[in-house]
């Protein structure tokens, strides 16, 4: 009762719940960890380099496997990937404004494109590390956190859709 080549449908779908939910979770994890270490001392300007060196590994983790699974035709893990990226999408979509709240310690402007702008490096406010200490935004909040659920989703994963 297996499927070694990932030609059912119903174990690639299942598999892209797999990867959905453990990107789900691994996208809260992150954003927890980054609030909690805040919480801790730890200075939001690091923070928010941490948040962003993790949404970079994420990615590369993600799409290694990926482009692993795409060359070796494991179509069940290739859903499984795609499931990860979509579930930390959805979790980081949902919370990325209290993690950015969270990390920052004041509420976050109500989005638009001018919010977003303002969000971006100005010489005027001194230096790189000043600017990091503003914090994420909801939207780098949640890209970061989204990235770095589905990287985590591809630790261990020893789920069937390898």
């Amino acid at each position: 009762m297996r499927d070694p080549f990932g030609l059912s449908a119903s174990s690639a779908a299942w598999c892209f719940v797999k990867g959905a939910a453990r990107g789900a979770a691994g996208a809260a994890v992150v954003g927890g960890i980054a609030v909690g270490v805040v919480a801790l001392g730890a200075p939001v300007a690091a923070v928010t380099v941490g948040l962003g060196a993790v949404a970079i590994a994420g990615t590369a983790v993600w799409g290694w496997n990926t482009g692993t699974d795409i060359a070796n035709s494991n179509w069940n893990g290739l859903a499984y990937d795609v499931g990860s990226a979509v579930g930390g999408a959805v979790a980081a979509g949902v919370g990325g404004r209290a993690v950015a709240e969270g990390v920052n310690g004041v509420p976050s402007p109500p989005w638009s494109w001018s919010s977003d702008a303002a969000q971006h490096f100005d010489p005027n406010m001194g230096s790189v590390w000043d600017w990091f200490g503003t914090g994420p935004n909801p939207g780098s909040a949640a890209g970061s956190t989204a990235a770095g659920g589905a990287g985590s989703a591809m630790a261990g994963r020893n789920c069937g859709c390898n």
